[in-house]
């Protein structure tokens, strides 16, 4: 099981390598996209070996790469944008937008209604984990300023 866990790391890393390519992330630091997707896809993949929530995995690695990202962008002084857009690549539910098309496709309403849902729900958690973590950062340097 761990090899195949790390070949999919492997894997995740030269997509959001790729992916990073072809969004145009400047070259230094494309490969840090692709760590924070390849840890992103390891943890989700952990999740959901251990949850077997496909929900919880999707909002827990999605915290991960977000949290990932904010400490690259500040390191490197570079917006977060850079890295998270790229890195969040490995857990975009495009399998399920694929499945709601066929589903529609082959008339099975009840189907199509179904990952219709389980799209938004993955994306929603994805979406919520990084506001999350994105307040988290803004409170923190809020909290900061006040206090010089």
């Amino acid at each position: 099981m761990a090899v195949k866990m790390f070949v999919q790391m492997i894997g995740a890393f030269f997509a959001v390598y790729g992916f990073g390519m072809v969004l145009n992330v400047p070259k230094k630091f494309v490969p840090y996209a692709g760590g924070a997707g390849a840890v992103g896809w390891a943890v989700y993949l952990a999740v959901n070996q251990a949850a077997g929530s496909f929900l919880l995995s999707n909002f827990v690695s999605a915290l991960v790469i977000s949290l990932l990202s904010h400490i690259m962008a500040r390191i490197f002084k570079a917006p977060v944008t850079l890295f998270i857009i790229a890195a969040l690549m490995t857990l975009v539910p495009g399998a399920g937008m694929y499945r709601i098309a066929y589903s529609a496709i082959q008339g099975d309403s009840s189907m199509t209604l179904f990952y219709v849902i389980q799209t938004l729900e993955i994306a929603g958690v994805i979406a919520v984990a990084v506001f999350l973590t994105d307040t988290i950062f803004r409170l923190h340097r809020l909290f900061k300023k006040e206090q010089r």
